[in-house]
């Protein structure tokens, strides 16, 4: 059976035109994916546990690169990533849902609640974006309940954190499910961290 070679002619150039087409739109889909998951990203704020510093609806930009991404179900995770004091961070929080926490002990960190405070180190630290007045409750006081969350570690009132772990709190501390309710937050958890909000 013989094929034309016109008609075989015009196949390739049909194939070839659609591909020289969609190249660009299939290159764009991609490296805006590439960038969304691995680079930055904007997120909506929902829910109040971090004002007054991030309030209800404020967007924030979210560095990725450095930092474990989430692909389907799962986790490329390299390096670990590079966590200071204080950072905000986007994190895997109860089940599917992201947290916005703030980064209060480091590993090899010890953490101690005492007198409506947190100690790191048997020093307290100054936090002037928490509001005046507001009390950081000990786990054992908290009026929220004790969630046990798949690789997390739970906590007591004091403890030392291990490598490859943070504690987190949220700034609006008698509001706020975190680090006193779900543990310390392995490093495979951390998202991102926030460049600036809006």
């Amino acid at each position: 059976m013989k094929f034309d070679p016109e008609i075989i002619r015009s196949i390739q150039q049909s194939v070839f035109r659609w591909i020289r087409l969609s190249f660009p739109i299939v290159f764009a889909i991609f490296f805006i994916l590439y960038f969304r998951i691995f680079v930055i990203q904007f997120y909506l704020i929902s829910g109040t546990s971090m004002m007054p510093s991030y309030k209800e609806s404020d967007w924030v930009l979210v560095k990725k690169w450095g930092f474990p991404a989430q692909v389907g179900p799962w986790v490329l995770y390299i390096l670990e990533p590079d966590v200071d004091r204080f950072d905000v961070l986007v994190l895997d929080g109860i089940g599917a849902e992201l947290s916005l926490k703030r980064v209060v002990g480091l590993p090899g960190d010890f953490f101690r609640f005492s007198e409506g405070r947190i100690l790191i180190n048997d020093s307290s630290l100054e936090e002037p974006f928490l509001n005046s007045g507001y009390k950081t409750q000990a786990p054992s006081a908290s009026i929220l309940p004790v969630i046990g969350v798949s690789g997390n570690i739970g906590i007591g009132d004091s403890g030392r954190i291990p490598p490859g772990y943070v504690l987190v709190l949220g700034d609006n501390r008698e509001f706020s499910t975190d680090s006193r309710n779900y543990g310390l937050i392995p490093f495979k958890k951390l998202r991102g961290k926030v460049i600036t909000s809006f």
